[in-house]
């Protein structure tokens, strides 16, 4: 059977904390037993490779960006190919005296490093506080990566509050450089080159900041240079900034100048994505999205601290290895380009994800029970401004971690669970089907399920082309319609114009458009 292989791009520092935690997701469910099916085709992600000593590797198919700073000590070039060594004195053709050694101050390793250093299962059954030690996205990572994949821009440095790379313009200039526009391009090509059946990109980029432009620039070369593959972008918006820490009425006012910003950026990011992929999906844990974050959102016995990006990227990692399953399984001919062809029709670029984690599912209960016993929508929503409502949509709906064992009851035992109607259904996906059809009217909805075990919890995700995408799009209209571009010099500097960004707002009533119900009348 052929793979169908996916090419993964990310652009910023939460999108990589997101992938960070997708990667390890990942690797945690690879399964070494001969004697054990996995249904997930692993090698739709990840490639086989060899280092510099013969040795096989196994890495995800991943380029990644982030800035200066941002690595901690994790090496640029990974530390699976890395055969380097400081040279010593005696090999220097340099006379002794006029050599000086200097070493650089390596920065130390967190325990859940160090342990990973000794072998991965030095770190199975052991407790990290990862609350407070990771600062970034590197210090939880598990994964290894190809030497290419991890890209720094060294022109800007990470958390530098003077001159960050903040504006979508700039990620726009960034790309037009010798780096991305040849060396990005080029490894984007070297990947794709050693791929049997490209289906296409998964784009994960920052939706707010320096990185919307850039990735929105590279969907861009990807439309060019690969317009028959399918692109799904992923804009991704922390639910927490650090400048809302702040204390004085002059740190207030940075900070709201800050948060106008972010809504110009995701605004043209928007745009630039309805017309240049073949489906895009905002994401974020809290309510709001746009000026203010917002509440967060609730999941049923989660607790996390919204001002953590580890916890919040976890909660959209999840989501997203979910969601993406229905074309990464070993049997069925499910492809990224259905996906977008189910869910883009009428030039809905843009859809709604939900999630609900966990599924609650009692020990020792059946599917059968829980859903008769349900109370209000299966999930939450997890794109902003967006209240995913029940009738006339598209929707693709995943549940993992439910066997089939656990559908019914056998007949003999089943009691009053053979009065129910969906009784009949014989296997997880009739019955979630007919659930749906119960509880949405004038819905198409395509189901997959999943019965590898999870660790610990069943998940059930969905993404959504809805009516209630509208209220979405106008919600970042009437934001970014308050703003006076011209009056904030950071953007025209950068090449911005008043008449660019009003073309960019008529943009956004378009896309609108495509959401309202006499549109596809």
């Amino acid at each position: 059977m052929t793979t169908r292989e996916i090419c993964s791009l990310q652009f910023g520092h939460y999108s990589n904390f997101i992938g960070a935690h997708w990667w390890n997701l990942q690797e945690f469910s690879f399964s070494f037993t001969p004697d054990d099916y996995s249904e997930i085709n692993n090698r739709v992600l990840y490639r086989e490779g060899l280092t510099l000593k013969g040795q096989p590797t196994y890495t995800p198919r991943v380029l990644l960006v982030d800035l200066k700073g941002s690595l901690n000590t994790l090496a640029e070039h990974g530390e699976l190919y890395d055969t380097s060594s400081s040279p010593k004195e005696n090999e220097i053709p340099w006379h002794p005296n006029r050599i000086e050694v200097k070493e650089d101050v390596k920065k130390p390793k967190s325990e859940f490093l160090q342990d990973l250093d000794s072998g991965p299962s030095t770190t199975v059954n052991k407790n990290y506080n990862f609350e407070t030690n990771v600062k970034v996205w590197s210090d939880c990572l598990y994964t290894r990566f190809h030497p290419n994949t991890i890209n720094v821009i060294k022109e800007y440095e990470h958390n530098n509050q003077d001159a960050g790379f903040d504006l979508f313009m700039q990620g726009k200039q960034m790309w037009k450089t010798e780096k991305f526009e040849d060396d990005f391009s080029d490894k984007i090509r070297n990947f794709v080159e050693e791929c049997d059946s490209l289906q296409g990109f998964h784009v994960i980029l920052d939706g707010n900041n320096g990185f919307s432009g850039l990735g929105s620039n590279c969907i861009e070369h990807l439309k060019d240079d690969y317009d028959r593959k399918s692109v799904l972008a992923i804009p991704v918006l922390p639910s927490y900034y650090n400048d809302y820490s702040n204390e004085t009425d002059e740190e207030q006012r940075t900070s709201q100048i800050k948060d106008s910003i972010r809504v110009i950026n995701s605004a043209l990011s928007f745009t630039d994505l309805a017309e240049s992929s073949s489906l895009f999906v905002p994401l974020c844990t809290s309510k709001d999205g746009w000026r203010q974050p917002g509440l967060k959102r609730e999941f049923n016995h989660v607790q996390y601290n919204d001002k953590l990006m580890y916890h919040t990227s976890a909660i959209l990692a999840s989501a997203l290895d979910t969601i993406t399953l229905k074309y990464r399984l070993r049997e069925g001919h499910y492809s990224l380009s259905d996906l977008c062809a189910d869910l883009n029709l009428h030039n809905r670029k843009l859809a709604a994800a939900s999630l609900c984690l966990p599924f609650s599912f009692n020990e020792g209960a059946d599917l059968i029970e829980c859903l008769d016993n349900w109370d209000g929508p299966l999930t939450q929503s997890i794109t902003p401004r967006c209240t995913i409502g029940t009738d006339r949509m598209m929707q693709l709906i995943t549940l993992r971690g439910i066997p089939e064992d656990r559908l019914k009851k056998p007949y003999d035992k089943a009691g009053t669970q053979k009065d129910l109607p969906a009784y009949r259904c014989k296997n997880v996906n009739e019955m979630l089907n007919f659930y749906m059809s119960c509880t949405t009217f004038g819905t198409a909805t395509n189901v997959t399920n999943i019965s590898k075990d999870v660790q610990s919890i069943p998940i059930l995700a969905g993404l959504h082309s809805c009516n209630e995408i509208s209220a979405t799009i106008e919600s970042l209209h009437t934001e970014a319609k308050k703003i006076k571009v011209e009056r904030l010099p950071q953007f025209t500097s950068t090449g911005l114009e008043k008449d660019e960004y009003k073309e960019c707002l008529e943009k956004l009533l378009d896309l609108k458009e495509c959401y309202e119900e006499n549109y596809l009348l």
